[in-house]
């Protein structure tokens, strides 16, 4: 007998209530059973042909791999590396390297060469051709997939000669690059994997797979509101896991199955057909089950009586995740306990206390160097947007390093630099001590090498919300003869990660509309990093390209914070009443937006499909949009406007001021049509896109974006009285400068009184 009558049967025929112990265990044990017997259904008869292996081709660059430039090897040993991951439900058969290199003209081609290692085992190497040297070399490289683990790491390391006689390891002419435009092609096939929730994330989101995420999420049919805000809720959970790789939740609305791995939404009164043998559920339930028509692809399904049930599942899978086991798990109580504080986002630095930098680095090895020519130490940090940096001295930054005696004195430094701007050079003396606030420090575990704690200002014109530190150690040596050279077998640099960097001191506070800090941080929405303060409003009737553009913001606010948003709200366009003191976020295609007819009045650009009314304003670069902020600005006029009718895509993104509660934002996510509202969603996961994006108005076309400041300014965030009044004055200097004159006539006056009254005095005195 199959299994769905048998399941079935015994629920039938036992006499149990749900509400029993015996009658909820044998209920369990059905729907366990309808599930596999769904997951098993296509599977063929033993003596009928097996389905051909899954295999397929990925494809990264080593820009995709972290790499921001040309991987750099300098000196007659220099290294770089790349780093990279295997899937846990994959397996690759075939792994090839694309590489794009050149080398320094100066260096002997018989004598030099570049070795590639895989996990640190030579498999080739890079020869030099006389005559080439200069020149961009391609090549490609096939490599045995059996040297590779779970991380691999594939390095290069330089071998270079310039001269038979009296060789410097470190002279200038010994370099070679590797453009970080080469990439690793594998092939790879599928490999079935257990269906138990012990290994979730995985398969649907694997640590090891540095390609951007991909997730369907599967509705049968219109999916409701409930059901959307679960959605953007594990959306967001899934983009914060995803982070740099950026995250995608296709939405599936026909209940058919795509042909890798998704997420299955499944209410009792709307599922897809190919679950509709399973008897109702009493309560929520998380499974995870095999895909019906390709076993190597996993399911993950959400089961409940009503969308309460499935937001119920999302949050149980999100906050207790780590404890989950087995194939099926049966919801109880989930309640969110502690809100969130602001700005208290986990991938965002601490805006009340100093931050260390080993709480940034995601590990210790990270801060640490050694070589003949070290390659900087960079360490990546994000702020929150609204930091009021104005009139700032600096951010402060207690350095604390350790690094090898230097041979000489003369010329070795330590140079600090953030997002490619120089800050400062510290000189790197023998005895360990320099800069301007030092102490020395006795390692323990690391001996001969030495600490120096130094105090730095990082210039707050260069800090926006997401930011680079670079540390990058210069040794120097003196060679004591023609062929003399001196040269240790190593230098070694490390950033102690007890350094810290401190933003404290300074209140929340900024201009609006600003769409460079919703493009680099999600900021409004993102101040309390579960989105508490956030509705998020669609149309009416969210088509498909609504709904996948919706799910991909979600996953970039849970990127920008590190946290899912477990309290925002979701409304249609028509019950706008019930979310007015909230910070809205609009999604949706122009055509099906009626509130974009409703707000007319308050928008920088008019937009409904093939109708547009653009205006020309202030061009502004994110980086300024960032960190200008001043209370003399009423509003940023349009030069002119124009209105026509095209054909063609083009997206936009909007914010200003909500028209139902001052001082809260809204931003616009739209386009000209369902094809334009796709290339909105991939744009919110283009970090170089999202680096364009400034001002009151945004729009993209192709792979162009103009930014644009137009319309009313308002402030959000409060200053201290001595700030504000100091930032009123820089907006209005005649009136500064009027102050300034009565300040200066009074004083004369109390000056001179005080002069008469000393006059005066002294004469009573003498007489």
């Amino acid at each position: 007998m199959a299994a769905e009558p048998v399941a079935e049967a015994a629920l039938l025929d036992s006499g149990l209530s749900m509400e029993t112990g015996a009658g909820r265990k044998l209920w369990t044990l059905a729907l366990a059973l309808c599930l596999q017997a769904i997951a098993c259904r296509a599977e063929p008869l033993a003596d009928a042909p097996q389905p051909a292996p899954l295999i397929s081709e990925r494809v990264l660059s080593f820009k995709q791999m972290g790499a921001s430039g040309a991987l750099r090897m300098r000196g007659g040993n220099g290294v770089a590396a790349i780093s990279f991951g295997s899937r846990a439900d994959e397996l690759i058969t075939s792994l090839t390297l694309k590489l794009r290199y050149i080398y320094s003209p100066a260096m002997l081609t018989d004598l030099s060469h570049v070795q590639v290692m895989v996990n640190d085992q030579v498999v080739t190497v890079l020869p030099f051709v006389k005559g080439q040297g200069g020149k961009m070399q391609e090549t490609s490289l096939t490599l045995d997939p059996q040297l590779l683990t779970s991380f691999n790491q594939i390095q290069f390391r330089l071998i270079g000669h310039y001269t038979l006689r009296c060789e410097d390891e470190a002279h200038s002419s010994i370099w070679a690059e590797v453009s970080n435009a080469s990439e690793v092609r594998m092939t790879v096939q599928a490999l079935p994997v257990a269906d138990d929730l012990t290994y979730f994330p995985e398969p649907f989101f694997d640590s090891r797979d540095y390609s951007p995420l991909r997730l369907p999420m599967v509705f049968a049919g219109r999916p409701s509101l409930g059901a959307l805000r679960a959605a953007g809720e594990l959306a967001s959970w899934l983009g914060a896991l995803s982070g740099w790789r950026g995250a995608r939740f296709p939405a599936v609305l026909d209940g058919m199955l795509p042909p890798q791995h998704a997420v299955v939404f499944a209410a009792n009164g709307q599922r897809p057909a190919f679950l509709a043998s399973l008897p109702p559920v009493r309560e929520p339930m998380i499974a995870i089950m095999s895909h019906p028509e390709r076993p190597e692809r996993k399911l993950l399904v959400l089961l409940g009586r009503d969308d309460k049930d499935l937001l119920q599942a999302v949050r149980a899978l999100v906050l207790g995740q780590a404890g989950m086991t087995g194939d099926l798990v049966r919801v109880g109580q989930v309640k969110l306990v502690a809100p969130r504080r602001p700005y208290d986002a986990p991938n965002w630095v601490s805006s009340d206390r100093p931050t260390r930098l080993g709480s940034l680095a995601a590990r210790k090895e990270d801060l640490q160097v050694s070589g003949l020519q070290l390659a900087p130490v960079r360490v990546a940090f994000r702020v929150p947007g609204d930091l009021f940096t104005w009139g700032s001295r600096g951010i402060p930054l207690n350095l604390k390093f350790r690094y090898t005696g230097p041979q000489s004195n003369n010329g070795s430094r330590l140079n600090i630099g953030v997002n490619d701007f120089f800050v400062q050079s510290l000189n790197l003396n023998a005895s360990g001590i320099g800069g301007v606030q030092t102490s020395l420090r006795l390692p323990v575990l690391e001996n001969g090498l030495l600490t120096n704690v130094d105090q730095i200002l990082l210039p707050p014109f260069r800090v926006s919300s997401r930011n680079e530190l670079e540390f990058h150690f210069n040794f120097a040596y003196e060679k004591q003869g023609e062929c003399a050279n001196g040269v240790v077998d190593s230098f070694r640099g490390e950033i102690d990660p007890d350094s810290t960097i401190d933003f404290s001191q300074y209140p929340h506070y900024a201009q609006m509309p600003n769409l460079a800090l919703f493009a680099s941080s999600g900021y409004p929405f993102t101040r309390l990093a579960d989105l508490a303060e956030t509705a998020v409003v669609l149309p009416r009737q969210p088509q498909k390209s609504d709904i996948d553009a919706f799910l991909a913001v979600m996953g970039r606010m849970g990127a920008s914070t590190g946290f899912p948003a477990l309290r925002y709200r979701l409304v249609s366009e028509d019950n706008l009443d019930s979310v007015r003191d909230a910070d809205l976020l609009v999604v949706g295609d122009s055509r099906e937006l009626a509130l974009l007819k409703t707000w007319r009045a308050h928008l920088p650009t008019r937009l409904d499909g093939d109708k547009r009314q653009v205006a020309d304003g202030d061009t502004v670069a994110p980086e300024d949009a960032v960190t200008f902020q001043s209370l003399g600005v009423a509003s940023h006029p349009a030069n002119g406007e124009a209105d026509f009718s095209a054909r063609g895509k083009v997206g936009a993104l909007m914010g200003l001021e909500s028209p139902l509660s001052p001082g809260r934002s809204v931003v616009i996510v739209t386009a000209s049509e369902s094809a334009a509202m796709n290339g909105m969603a991939a744009a919110l996961i283009d970090d170089a896109k999202l680096a364009q994006i400034s001002g009151s108005v945004a729009l993209l076309r192709g792979d162009a974006i103009d930014s644009e400041l137009l319309g009313p300014v308002y402030h959000v965030g409060s200053l201290p009285l001595w700030d504000w009044i100091w930032l009123f004055l820089s907006g209005h200097p005649l009136l500064l400068a009027a102050l300034a004159a009565v300040s200066v006539l009074i004083m004369a006056f109390v000056i001179l009184r005080i002069f008469r009254i000393l006059a005066a005095r002294r004469l009573r005195e003498g007489g």
